[in-house]
């Protein structure tokens, strides 16, 4: 994992801790947070944040926060979002796009 990498895995940490736990609110958890590293060098960050105790329950369906991001050599960061209207996946690039949109529920 190159400097920019182990940076941006930090930097995502963060913003999940802040944003997806709506401020560390007490009632929030983050569920698995995983970090993979390809033979090809781009490092997959897997996130799922919700409700404590929320397992069994419809919140574990309706109000967790799923994020898959891949993060590139020079700390580039790249998702996807699913758009029901033109049915197909939308490319998100950049730090903004990836974690103000590349989320799913």
């Amino acid at each position: 994992m190159t400097k920019y990498q182990e940076k941006a895995v930090e930097r995502i940490k963060r913003y999940i801790e802040e944003h997806d736990l709506h401020g560390n609110d007490e009632r929030y958890e983050i569920k698995e947070f995983s970090v993979e590293e390809t033979d090809y060098g781009t490092v997959i960050v897997y996130s799922v944040t919700g409700l404590k105790d929320d397992e069994g329950t419809m919140a574990a369906i309706f109000c967790r926060r799923r994020r898959l991001i891949f993060i590139g050599v020079r700390g580039g960061l790249r998702s996807q979002k699913w758009d029901p209207k033109k049915k197909k996946y939308i490319d998100l690039k950049g730090w903004s796009d990836v974690m103000i949109y590349g989320y799913s529920h």
